[in-house]
């Protein structure tokens, strides 16, 4: 989010563009607030539409088949190049929440997203799914350049209702800064109300302790099991990490039959000597070979 204030301080035609978009919306009858519900719509699985009890917002929670209604198949069926264009950089980008907290994954029609629920004691990752299609695009670009652009998305969800999403695109390239493309996405469908950008990176986090034979042993040896642990953890709550530090030690707690272990967090925007950092604490239960993380605060 930082780059894009900083590319509009620097390109001011794109103060314009918002006019362009909102435009957009008033032609389409939509806001990201306010979602206008169409009348009839036969689902295709129904059994996704009320399971919603643990979800703030529309779609489902847990592990249940997430489907496109008929109506949102037959949108799809309408997609034309431009469109399929812009569903390949949803489904291709590894999304990250903007402030971190949580990601974001498309594809074929389904948003997941993954985010954490922590208290004092425990953390649970929680996973949201939902169908949607694309039903309208009006793409925006700031100046000539094509240095920074919006595709703007009206979108149904999978009760007839349409929403707004907007895909940000900065290509410093384009202005002979360099620099890779990057992305962001919000929608009010997410239940990440801040957005999304293209900057994940927590699957290929490195731990180096992993390699540390003290370590490995302190743990029996799963490190496997530990690496999988940590990156769904990451994934929805500290999904921008590049890096797992480890502080060098292991505690055996005898009474709950646990040892405990620490790692600072690193990220792009961590400093060497930044003894501030966010830090997880990881609890390795000795009777189920289980791991479980909380953020120490």
């Amino acid at each position: 989010m930082d780059k894009f204030i900083e590319f509009l301080k620097n390109n001011t035609a794109a103060v314009a563009v918002a006019a362009g978009i909102v435009l957009f919306i008033a032609m389409n009858g939509i806001t990201s607030c306010v979602a206008g519900v169409n009348g009839n719509h036969n689902s295709v699985n129904q059994e996704s539409q009320q399971e919603q009890p643990d979800s703030p917002q529309n779609g489902t929670s847990g592990k249940k088949a997430v489907s496109l209604t008929e109506e949102q198949l037959s949108a799809t069926k309408n997609y034309d190049d431009a469109t399929e264009k812009i569903v390949e950089t949803l489904e291709g980008c590894k999304w990250a929440a903007i402030d971190g907290t949580g990601s974001l994954t498309i594809k074929d029609g389904v948003i997941t997203e993954k985010y954490g629920e922590t208290d004092s004691e425990s953390s649970k990752v929680k996973t949201k799914k939902q169908a949607f299609a694309i039903t309208a695009i009006d793409s925006v670009t700031a100046d000539q350049t094509g240095a920074l652009s919006w595709n703007v998305l009206s979108v149904i969800d999978s009760e007839g209702r349409s929403h707004i999403m907007t895909l940000s695109t900065a290509s410093p390239i384009a202005t002979g800064e360099g620099g890779d493309m990057y992305h962001d996405v919000s929608c009010d469908l997410f239940h990440n109300e801040g957005g999304y950008t293209n900057n994940r990176s927590c699957e290929d986090v490195s731990i180096p302790a992993l390699k540390d034979e003290n370590f490995k042993k302190a743990i029996g040896g799963h490190t496997k099991e530990l690496r999988k642990s940590l990156v769904e953890f990451l994934l929805a709550n500290h999904s921008t990490t590049t890096e797992l530090v480890w502080d060098g030690t292991v505690t055996e707690v005898f009474a709950d039959n646990v040892k405990t272990f620490t790692f600072s967090v690193r990220n792009s925007t961590t400093l060497d000597d930044d003894s501030s950092s966010l830090r997880i604490n990881v609890t390795y239960h000795l009777d189920t070979h289980e791991f479980s993380e909380v953020d120490l605060r």
